[in-house]
């Protein structure tokens, strides 16, 4: 059992003014049968994006002022745990609870091995063109900010799917099931997905109103198949707006279905770096990236915050395997010590990409005062964390599955132990927003990429020195090459980056290694401290 928290912009008597993804949580719970245990609580926010006015006669939702922790500290959607201890936020994640909670009879809906839509949209094509790209297209047509309408070209994101419906389904047994069509959305079988992104369809078709447009046939029987046979329609005809067929006087004959590659919306983006491909880590490329900092000053390496040398008896001991334990128990002493010797009494601390909480719990055992908050997009890894808590008896611990994005809660202390490449970056940036101490343990060097957040350099000192962002990404791989003299200098010349990045925040920053230093390759430690505040060496 478990608390959906939804934004809306207004509330009446019989009906609701939201935006699509509350519109969306709204028919899959009717779809769902209204699960009794699902309890559907709104709040009312100011909203700028397109609103759908929704039909709730006979489900239960009840308005609050206050959405309590953790679900506060995320952006909505957000389904809380009945314990009030965790929370799970993405429109995905969500969905799939609502699901979870519902009769065990829609439970077909979560696929083969309940791994629908189960990986992240920070990490799945597929999972971020359901419940962001398509919907961003729908709210595009929704704002009037469909800038192709008077040119008759559809929106890209339907050719998109349009081609996906075209390929070669991907199923576990090929040999019974590799000769069907997409009569679903990923192949035979009806699921979640069907449902999230039929919402965002019914609107598009009907606002723009090309239902017997010869250019996606695939989509449109795709379309009838959800809604009429599986009927989702009846869930669908809750929602109600003003606009819906206000371009149907363009004819159909006039649309053009845009150009787009031919390829899964399964597989990663065809964009990333490929580093099967090897190109980065040329010796000539290597040599280059490391002059154009000669004139640069990197960071030099201090001592940091030093542990007991014996672990004590009373701490948790992370679930590893004995061959990894000593280097394990190594790695977390280091990063407890450090985020202790920053912390204050009463403070809320943020073990970011926590996995099963190794970290965050030790923090929660020797910081009884504080909050301590782990936060990972991984639902099994979390599941895990949750039995070590209770086992442990430790409840000033919060849980929550979600994505950075998704994260918007106020915090003093962000720690993260091993973040892939791009994620440490990510957590960095999150502190500096809340203007938060932060530690930080890199890895994977070589997965560092440009997104929407973050390119690369990051400092201008290095902006200044001429690293290109290719430039960068080849320190990147060349910190990859563990144990040798070339590894360690990339290393340095990559967090030295990100450390002047903070330092030119105003942040009083660190660099140090894990004691002792075989205790992981991936072994330098950052350690950032607001300004006003000094950082205190035990």
């Amino acid at each position: 059992m478990g608390h959906v928290y939804l934004e809306i912009s207004s509330l009446t008597a019989g009906s609701v003014q939201a935006p699509v993804e509350t519109a969306l949580c709204l028919c899959v719970y009717d779809y769902l049968g209204r699960p009794s245990q699902v309890n559907l609580r709104v709040v009312i926010v100011k909203q700028t994006s397109p609103q759908l006015s929704v039909d709730i006669n006979g489900i239960a939702v009840s308005e609050c002022t206050t959405i309590p922790s953790p679900a506060s500290y995320c952006s909505l959607p957000v389904f809380q745990a009945d314990d009030s201890l965790s929370c799970v936020a993405g429109l995905s994640a969500v969905l799939r609870q609502i699901v979870r909670c519902s009769e065990a009879s829609n439970h077909h809906l979560l696929g083969f091995r309940k791994a629908c839509l189960v990986s992240c949209a920070e990490t799945s094509v597929w999972t971020k063109f359901c419940e962001i790209e398509l919907i961003a297209s729908c709210k595009k047509i929704m704002n009037d900010e469909y800038n192709n309408v008077e040119e008759g070209i559809l929106p890209l994101e339907m050719a998109r799917l349009e081609s996906h419906m075209s390929l070669p389904i991907r199923v576990h047994n090929v040999g019974k099931l590799k000769d069907r069509s997409h009569k679903y959305a990923e192949g035979p079988h009806f699921l979640l997905t069907d449902l999230v992104l039929a919402l965002p369809v019914h609107i598009m078709l009907n606002t723009i109103g090309f239902h017997n447009c010869s250019l996606i046939p695939l989509i449109l029987a795709w379309y009838l198949e959800v809604a009429e046979k599986q009927n989702y329609m009846q869930s669908l005809s809750l929602l109600q707006w003003e606009q819906f067929e206000r371009w149907k006087s363009q004819t159909c004959a006039n649309w053009i279905l845009p150009t787009v590659v031919k390829q899964s919306l399964y597989k990663r983006d065809p964009t990333r770096y490929k580093p099967r491909n090897k190109i980065y880590t040329q010796q000539v490329e290597i040599e280059d990236s490391m002059n154009r900092l000669e004139n640069v000053d990197l960071i030099e390496y201090t001592e940091g915050p030093s542990w007991e040398e014996e672990w004590a008896d009373d701490l948790p001991i992370p679930e590893v395997p004995s061959k990894r334990l000593i280097r394990k128990r190594h790695q977390l002493a280091n990063l407890a010590a450090a985020a202790i010797s920053i912390t204050s009494e009463g403070d809320t601390l943020v073990d970011f990409c926590s996995g099963s909480g190794h970290l965050g719990i030790i923090l929660a055992h020797c910081l009884p005062k504080c909050t301590v908050i782990l936060l990972d997009n991984k639902e099994k890894s979390l599941d895990r964390a949750r039995q070590r808590l209770k086992s442990l008896n430790l409840y000033n611990v919060y849980v929550i599955q979600t994505n950075l994005d998704y994260f918007i809660g106020t915090f003093q202390v962000g720690v993260s132990l091993h973040a892939c490449g791009v994620a440490s970056d990510l957590v960095i940036h999150k502190c500096l927003q809340n203007k938060a101490n932060f530690v930080v343990c890199p890895c994977c060097y070589g997965g560092i990429q440009e997104n929407h957040i973050i390119s690369y350099p990051q400092s201008q000192e290095y902006m200044n020195a001429g690293l290109t962002q290719r430039g960068y990404i080849v320190l990147g791989h060349c910190a990859d090459q563990a144990g040798s003299d070339q590894g360690e200098k990339g290393m340095r010349a990559v967090d030295s980056d990100r450390c002047l990045l903070a330092r030119n925040r105003g942040y009083y920053v660190t660099l140090s290694k894990l004691i002792p230093h075989n205790c992981t390759t991936r072994n330098n430690i950052i350690i950032g401290v607001k300004p006003k505040q000094q950082l205190i060496v035990t």
